[in-house]
């Protein structure tokens, strides 16, 4: 029994639809990781499944859409990384985030890791020449894998960390579109 074109052509995009995939799960590691280590530091389990389950999917879904905002997933993940670290990292040395002394260390140690994410997410833009939906997308990966280290400043913090990348990574974002 010969194998038909359309048979061969089906075959082939569900091989290559399965090894994108592949690709893009390889991914999860480092999600799980980072929840892990926000669980470790004492972040509260339910607060830190609910933005794990928005964080991996979305990872896993934009690498696998790929194009602009799939190019942002590593980018986003990176920055994340430092917008995660930093408040978890005041934390582990011994400062006691509550009430007014949390906004003294924890605050503003989130907004230091927005404004770095920023950063790089709009040196990654600006060096690869992106537009508006990498943003967007490296954006939106970097708050919610931030959002599990600055919960520990409460929604403020969260909102530090995204008003720091806002304002650190739309200039660079601005001359990357000239």
């Amino acid at each position: 029994m010969a194998l038909t074109e359309p048979v061969l052509e089906g075959r082939a995009r569900r091989a290559y639809e399965w090894g994108r995939l592949r690709w893009s799960l390889r991914l999860a590691p480092f999600v799980l990781a980072a929840a892990g280590t926000a669980f470790a530091c004492g972040r509260p389990f339910d607060l830190t499944g609910a933005l794990t389950i928005a964080l991996l999917p979305l990872a896993v879904g934009l690498s696998f859409a790929g194009g602009s905002a799939g190019n942002a997933v590593i980018p986003g993940l990176l920055g994340g990384s430092v917008a995660l670290a930093l408040p978890l990292l005041v934390g582990t040395v011994g400062h006691f985030c509550l009430g007014p002394s949390c906004m003294s260390f924890c605050l503003p140690a989130c907004v230091l890791g927005g404004a770095i994410a920023g950063g790089l997410i709009g040196a990654a833009a600006r060096r690869q020449e992106r537009e508006a939906p990498f943003f967007v997308s490296a954006l939106a990966i970097a708050g919610l894998m931030g959002a599990l280290g600055c919960t520990l400043a409460g929604l403020a913090g969260v909102g530090g960390m995204l008003a720091g990348a806002l304002l650190a990574g739309t200039p660079l974002l601005l001359v990357a579109r000239r």
